[in-house]
């Protein structure tokens, strides 16, 4: 078992009932969920999302376009916003080396240095060229539908570089979309640009598409072992493929957050990874919530402004900032360590400065010893003040491990909304966003939209 939830410290019998769940609570909550698990198997069953299939998805693809890439590119750029560019980007923190730009060709086995151009400042894009050469990169352009302004404007001035400094038939060469091949803009410029494209089905949001496409071509380009990654994913959905939470870490994970939510309001999430490899997977789990949870209207249409507040921090690092709040702050929040036992490398430090006080008694010490000494004291200590917490734990940092976590974080996230009642695989306060970008633009069909947000500039506004 490569992965263990361990969330005492948000019952009651931990720390009281002010604060924590008590036995009668989650076991009223537990006899409901195999009802629940049957609604579940029935969004599986009927292909409401792809990502339920994604452990068990056909390669041949991206097998293909992968032997076409590897070990040909100094670069890879992601042209991506939102879940397209955070799934993958977590995906290189968390199976890379830390340092992975800056690391020597050779010690990336010729795998590219890696950039994501996620937002259109102007000042990033061009400091982007500084760093890059284009003919030497290769472009990956992500996006479900494919019509996100951002992303496809992006591309658009990516592709006239690209065909200036590479000419005739560079950009099919240096141009991979991942985009959903039946309609979207890209799938058309595609067409019309004989370029490569990856599969993203419609109903997988990029959020959900950490372990499809949308992430695994990264994965493979980096040289991390892609089956590996889905061998987890798939043993983690065979553990969670049954409706007894009490044996379903997945299941158990979304049954306390909702239950300490709903009863103890406990409204603000905190991811607090004590691995700086898993802090990009906390940061993904934040937008992962945000949109799938933070929703206006239930499945039956009735306004209910649902969903959690997420946040993510760093141990030991935020210790000394963010732990302020999580001790004496408001009791608002539930706090989820991510931890792991084996972070592959050993460091200690020297016996020294025995004379100094506040030094000497460092001297020997194992920092991974170090590392989980600050978070069992972070934990005590939230816990002595009566604040739920749970941790993650995870054996070791490999594909198969980080495959098993993100499945259950999804999963888990699946469950929450069928909890509260909510569809958590769409995204109307994303959509409205980008209605307004096509509205300020010009874009046919958005006139009345464009005459209120032209009302809305004229506004007088207050200023000092």
């Amino acid at each position: 078992m490569s992965l263990t939830l361990d969330y005492t410290n948000c019952l009651a019998e931990s720390i009281g009932a002010t604060h924590g769940l008590t036995k009668s609570e989650v076991d009223t909550l537990v006899a409901k969920f195999p009802k629940h698990h049957e609604n579940i198997e029935e969004l599986r069953s009927n292909g409401e999302s792809s990502f339920f299939d994604l452990p068990y998805q056909d390669l041949g693809d991206l097998k293909a376009l992968l032997k076409k890439h590897q070990g040909k590119w100094d670069n890879l750029v992601l042209v991506a916003t939102g879940g397209s560019a955070i799934a993958p980007l977590s995906l290189l923190h968390a199976l890379g080396h830390n340092f992975y730009n800056d690391l020597d060709p050779k010690a990336r086995k010729s795998a590219p240095r890696v950039f994501v151009a996620h937002n259109p400042d102007p000042g990033y894009l061009t400091d982007l060229l500084d760093v890059i050469d284009v003919k030497k990169t290769l472009f990956q352009v992500i996006g479900r539908s494919g019509a996100s302004c951002e992303c496809v404007a992006t591309y658009m001035w990516l592709q006239e570089l690209v065909k200036k400094k590479g000419g005739k038939g560079s950009l099919s060469a240096q141009v991979v979309f991942t985009t959903d091949r039946e309609k979207g803009p890209l799938a058309e410029i595609a067409k019309q640009e004989k370029l490569d494209l990856l599969n993203v089905p419609a109903n997988l949001a990029g959020r959900f598409g950490v372990i499809g496409n949308t992430g695994l071509f990264l994965a493979g380009m980096c040289g991390f072992d892609v089956a590996a990654l889905l061998a987890g994913a798939g043993d983690m959905d065979k553990r969670t493929r049954h409706g007894d939470p009490l044996k379903n870490p997945a299941y158990m994970h979304s049954l306390v957050h909702y239950l300490l939510t709903r009863k103890r309001r406990k409204t603000i999430h905190a991811t607090f990874a004590f691995s700086n490899r898993l802090h990009g997977v906390a940061e993904w789990y934040a937008h992962l919530c945000s949109v799938s949870l933070g929703k206006m209207l239930n499945r039956k249409g009735k306004a209910v402004h649902v969903g959690p507040t997420p946040v993510s921090a760093l141990g030991s690092f935020d210790q000394h900032g963010q732990m302020q709040l999580y001790a004496e702050g408001p009791f608002d929040k539930v706090v989820t360590f991510l931890t792991v036992k084996d972070h592959g490398a050993k460091v200690t430090a020297p016996v020294a400065y025995a004379k100094v006080d506040q030094a000497g008694f460092l001297g020997g010490i194992d920092f991974a010893k170090l590392l989980d000494m600050g978070h069992v004291g972070a934990e005590q200590a939230i816990t002595a003040s009566g604040r739920p917490n749970m941790a993650i734990v995870l054996d070791r940092l490999d594909e198969q491990s980080i495959g098993g976590l993100y499945y259950l974080l999804q999963l888990s996230t699946v469950m929450s909304a069928e909890l509260y009642g909510i569809d958590p695989f769409d995204q109307p306060g994303v959509e409205h966003g980008k209605h307004a970008l096509y509205a300020q633009l010009g874009r046919p069909g958005f006139e009345d939209l464009a005459k209120r947000l032209a009302d809305y500039r004229g506004l007088p506004r207050r200023t000092c």
